[in-house]
């Protein structure tokens, strides 16, 4: 229903602040890089979660998020080969997969000490899909719990736009103007309520 895409290049693969890193080990998770300890941080600070991609390693420099044709493997960023099947949501560059959606990324696209410029991911995955599918392949994801308890579609804006403010502050680089996105809105209610009455 939703996916933004946002950009920010030549940033410097260097350690995230002492303040970052000690609380994402509080939480239970390793702290590796500024920009994938970004990613974990907003996670837990708003329960958005997000993806960095290594921008030169998508071919014909493209995103789509699509649903797998065939059966498939697919080697994860824990080097495990994963077998995909036709209905999971994968996110693919020109060529095919770099990311199984809301629970892995792609050894192939992960970020390393080279990367300098970096394709931000913020979504919301139908639970019902990410639930199957984490759960056919035996992966239980920081990401995964997240997506398959379902989260805040309106959220997922601000959270690539905090992620990228935090990457500029802690790596450097410069944020490239604007995103990418794709909004299946969907009409709500509207509930007024006064502090009175709270």
């Amino acid at each position: 229903p939703r996916y933004v895409l946002r950009m920010i290049t030549n940033v410097s693969m260097v350690l995230a602040p002492f303040w970052m890193r000690q609380r994402i080990q509080k939480c239970g998770m390793r702290p590796i890089n500024a920009v994938v300890d970004v990613t974990n941080y907003v996670m837990l600070e708003l329960g958005q979660p997000l993806h960095a991609f290594d921008y030169h390693s998508l071919k014909e420099k493209r995103i789509e998020v699509r649903v797998a044709e065939a059966d498939s493997v697919f080697k994860t960023l824990d080097g495990e080969d994963r077998r995909l099947v036709r209905g999971d949501i994968l996110i693919c560059d020109g060529s095919g997969p770099v990311a199984i959606a809301g629970i892995m990324g792609g050894e192939n696209s992960e970020i390393t000490e080279k990367t300098k410029d970096i394709a931000l991911e913020s979504a919301f995955f139908n639970p019902l899909f990410i639930r199957q599918t984490a759960r056919r392949i035996g992966i239980r994801s920081e990401a995964s719990m997240r997506f398959e308890k379902g989260i805040d579609l309106d959220n997922v804006d601000f959270a690539a736009e905090r992620a990228i403010y935090l990457m500029n502050l802690t790596a450097g680089g410069s944020v490239v103007k604007g995103k990418q996105e794709i909004y299946e809105k969907k009409s709500g209610k509207s509930i007024f309520v006064s502090f009175g009455k709270i």
